[in-house]
C-alpha cells in the first residue's frame, strides 16, 4: 500500500472519530441541559408549593394558632409533605420558642416525625443526619433513645447531628451518654459536646456530680464544664477537688469556683492553693481571689506580681477588679523594678483609660 493510500486511510479514520466523537458530545451536551431543565422545572415547583402552604404553616408560629390550621395542613396532598416540612423546620433553624409545641403537633399529624424516626437507620448518611436535625429542631421526646443510638453511627456528620440534637431536646436520659463521649475527642469534639450539655440548663449540675464521683479521672474536664453550667450545688465537691492529688484537677476546681461564687470556704481553698508549687494552680487561685471582691485579698495578690508570669498575669488583672485595696497594692508596686511594677502600671494605666470619659465628638 502506497503511502497516499495509508494517509487516505487515516483520513477517513479520523474523520469517523470526529462525528462519533461530536455526536456523543451532542448528546451529552443535550443531556446536561435536559437536567438542568428538570431541575429547574422541580424548582420552580417546589417553589409554588411553599408559597402556597407557607401562609398555612405562618399561623403555628402564634401562641395560640386557630384550629383550623392545623386541619389545612392535614389535608394537603401526601406528596407535598417534605415541602411542608421544609416549612416547618425553617423557623427552628434561626428561633426558638412556645411555637415548637405547635409545629411538633403538626409534623406528627403529618406523619413527618414517624419518617424522620424511620430515617436515622436509612443507609445513605446524609438522610440519617437530615432526619436527626429534624427531630432536634422540633425537641421530640420520642426520638431520644433513637438519637442516643446515632452517637454511635459510622459516619461523623451523623455523629454530630445527634449531639446538637440531643441538646435541643434537652431530655435528662442523654446526660450521662453524652458525658461518656467526652472521654473520645477524636469522634466527639469537646466543644460540641459541652455545648450540647449546656443546653440543659441546671439539671445538668447533679448529674454531672453524680457522674464524676464514679469518673474520677474525667474530674479537670467535669469542672470545666461546672464552670460553664454553673450552679451553687456544684461547690461542695469544687472545693473537695482543690484537695485532690491531681494539679490539672485543682487548677479546673478552682477557676469553676471562681465563676460559680466564692463563699468563705472557696477563699481559703484558694488562698492556700497561692502557695502551691505548681504555677497554674496558683494562677486559678489568684483569678478566684480577684473574683470573691474581698478587700484582703490584695496583698495576697500583690506578692504574687513578680511570681511566673501566668500567676502574675491573673494576679495583676484580680487586684485591677479589687477596687481601693487592689489600687493601693497596684500603687504600691508600680514602683518596684522588673516584672512587678512593669505589669502594676499597666493595670494602673488600665484602669485610668476605662476611668476616663471620652469627649463627645473627639478632639477639636
Amino acid at each position: 500500500m502506497t503511502m497516499h493510500a495509508i494517509a487516505e486511510v487515516f483520513r477517513q479514520i479520523v474523520i469517523v472519530v470526529l462525528v462519533v466523537g461530536g455526536s456523543i458530545l451532542a448528546v451529552l451536551l443535550g443531556f446536561l441541559v435536559g437536567l438542568r431543565g428538570v431541575r429547574e422545572i422541580r424548582f420552580q415547583y417546589r417553589d409554588r408549593l411553599k408559597q402556597t402552604y407557607r401562609p398555612v404553616v405562618q399561623p403555628l408560629l402564634h401562641l395560640d394558632p386557630p384550629k383550623d390550621a392545623f386541619f389545612a395542613l392535614i389535608q394537603a396532598p401526601r406528596r407535598h409533605r417534605d415541602v411542608i416540612g421544609e416549612l416547618l423546620l425553617a423557623p427552628l433553624r434561626v428561633a426558638n420558642g412556645a411555637f415548637v409545641g405547635n409545629l411538633r403537633t403538626a409534623a406528627a399529624a403529618l406523619g413527618l416525625i414517624d419518617r424522620w424516626l424511620a430515617d436515622l437507620a436509612h443507609r445513605k448518611w446524609w438522610i440519617r443526619s437530615e432526619a436527626a436535625r429534624a427531630l432536634g429542631l422540633i425537641q421530640e421526646p420520642d426520638a431520644v433513645e433513637p438519637l442516643i443510638q446515632a452517637l454511635d453511627d459510622d459516619h461523623e456528620e451523623v455523629r454530630a447531628a445527634a449531639v446538637e440534637a440531643l441538646g435541643s431536646i434537652a431530655d435528662a436520659r442523654a446526660i450521662v451518654p453524652l458525658l461518656e463521649r467526652l472521654a473520645h475527642p477524636a469522634r466527639y469534639p469537646e466543644a460540641r459536646v459541652i455545648m450540647a450539655l449546656r443546653s440543659f440548663g441546671d439539671p445538668v449540675t447533679p448529674v454531672l456530680l453524680a457522674y464524676a464521683r464514679q469518673h474520677a479521672g474525667d474530674r479537670a474536664t467535669l469542672a470545666n464544664l461546672l464552670e460553664m453550667v454553673g450552679g451553687a450545688a456544684a461547690g461542695d465537691d469544687l472545693i473537695a477537688w482543690c484537695q485532690d492529688e491531681r494539679p490539672d484537677v485543682r487548677a479546673a476546681a478552682l477557676r469553676a469556683l471562681g465563676t460559680i461564687g466564692i463563699d468563705d470556704r472557696a477563699y481559703a481553698c484558694a488562698t492556700r492553693a497561692l502557695s502551691e508549687d505548681e504555677p497554674g494552680v496558683r494562677a486559678m487561685a489568684a483569678r478566684a481571689l480577684g473574683r470573691s471582691h474581698r478587700q484582703d485579698a490584695a496583698r495576697l495578690l500583690g506578692d504574687r506580681l513578680g511570681d511566673e508570669w501566668v500567676v502574675a498575669a491573673h494576679a495583676a488583672t484580680a487586684l485591677r477588679g479589687l477596687g481601693a485595696a487592689g489600687a493601693a497594692q497596684l500603687t504600691a508596686r508600680s514602683r518596684d523594678d522588673g516584672q512587678a511594677g512593669d505589669l502594676a502600671r499597666q493595670m494602673l494605666w488600665e484602669t485610668q483609660l476605662q476611668e476616663t470619659p471620652v469627649a463627645a465628638g473627639g478632639a477639636a
